[in-house]
């Protein structure tokens, strides 16, 4: 399964090195470049990592992936569906024909919580947040039971109370789809999500029964150790989770050389 998954990393745009907005970012990128993920036979690579700055322009990241386009054979065969790229912020919508591309088909790996329209729910994946040990988890327990989370606002203290078994009850404006790993945890067993202040109130004043408040707490206590960063990694963490989604998404339709080639503008 997951095992026998490889990635070929395509060499940085510069000699110099990388630039992350988070360090989530770094800790994923360094975790992979020492992985036994990482295979230097592309023929044998179930999908491509691309490298780049956080800093890097719109214009110099078009030119990247035309030079990756036109120098190697692999972007065409998928229009980039099996490849994948590291944005805390995530792209923006581009009419250039290689962002695009890179927008539309391969995977975006963002920062949570996400920037409004840079998340494609589909495809993309949302790095958890760095556990901040100086978080005010205690100060934000409600009856001993709840943590209020109001999305879009400091986040990084979620994985801390779900270990310690508070339930957070999750304040949006909307409906939300880019929890970390959602196509893995199940938060709406082990979350509450609500759309106001008075919302929670209402969670609050509601009659929970002990066994569901329970279960949901016994979820999230299981689920906080795939929102933990390690490094070097541990099985079941945060990068290796990570991992398991983009092995998910390696099915891609490949596209014949003949057929693609006479459409290249």
């Amino acid at each position: 399964m997951v095992e026998s998954f490889k990635v070929f990393m395509y060499e940085p745009n510069n000699k110099t090195k990388l630039k992350f907005e988070k360090p989530e970012e770094s800790l994923f990128y360094s975790s992979l470049q020492n992985s036994s993920f990482i295979t230097q036979n592309a023929k044998e690579a179930h999908m491509f990592f691309l490298p780049f700055s956080n800093d890097i322009s719109t214009r110099s990241l078009a030119r990247l992936i035309a030079r990756i386009r036109n120098d190697l054979p692999y972007w065409n065969r998928t229009l980039g569906a099996d490849h994948f790229f590291l944005s805390c912020a995530g792209i923006s919508h581009e009419s250039d024909r290689n962002l695009v591309e890179l927008k539309k088909n391969a995977v975006q790996i963002l920062c949570f919580p996400t920037q409004h329209h840079r998340f494609v729910p589909h495809k993309d994946v949302t790095l958890p947040p760095l556990s901040n040990s100086h978080a005010p988890v205690s100060a934000e327990r409600l009856g001993g039971k709840f943590c209020v989370v109001e999305y879009g606002n400091d986040v990084s203290w979620v994985g801390e109370a779900l270990r310690l078994g508070c339930v957070p009850v999750v304040v949006t404006e909307g409906v939300i789809n880019d929890m970390p790993f959602m196509d893995v945890l199940r938060w709406g067993e082990m979350a509450v999500f609500v759309r106001s202040e008075e919302g929670v109130k209402r969670v609050l004043s509601d009659t929970w029964k002990e066994r569901q408040h329970e279960y949901m707490k016994g979820l999230g206590v299981v689920a906080s150790r795939h929102l933990l960063w390690n490094y070097p990694p541990l099985p079941f963490d945060a990068f290796n989770t990570i991992m398991y989604q983009l092995w998910l998404r390696r099915h891609t339709i490949r596209y014949a050389s003949k057929a693609f080639n006479n459409s290249i503008l």
